[in-house]
């Protein structure tokens, strides 16, 4: 089943329109898909927040460079951020595959390391 979206429904519309001859009204159905599909390709520039963010996942990197392997606690306290947007961030840094998340056994906590430390290693 595919989703069922705006455009989706535009499409449809369009085509019944056309199909009884409704031309005028089906050009303008048109237009209007016309006018999503340009607003879902439009460039857009990062927000503050954004920008902020890709500050911060840098410094984040270049903490990681330094050590095995960090708590997102320990992350939050050199960063001096709150501990849930080290997590998040360290998330989006896992799925750009940045860093690689390591799960803790027990009482061991999970930990946050570079993804390439091998190359890190050999650079130094």
């Amino acid at each position: 089943m595919t989703k069922v979206t705006k455009r989706n429904q535009f499409v449809a519309v369009q085509e019944i329109l056309t199909g009884l001859g409704e031309t005028d009204r089906a050009d303008f159905i048109g237009a209007q898909i016309a006018l999503i599909d340009k607003r879902k390709t439009a460039d857009r520039k990062p927000t503050k927040a954004q920008e902020a963010n890709a500050e911060i996942k840098e410094s984040i990197v270049e903490t990681l460079i330094g050590f095995d392997g960090l708590t997102a606690t320990e992350v939050a306290g050199t960063e001096d951020i709150s501990v849930q947007k080290a997590s998040q961030l360290l998330t989006q840094l896992v799925a750009a595959e940045i860093v690689i998340r390591v799960e803790g056994k027990g009482k061991e906590k999970t930990k946050f390391s570079l993804a390439n430390r091998a190359e890190v290693d050999a650079a130094e």
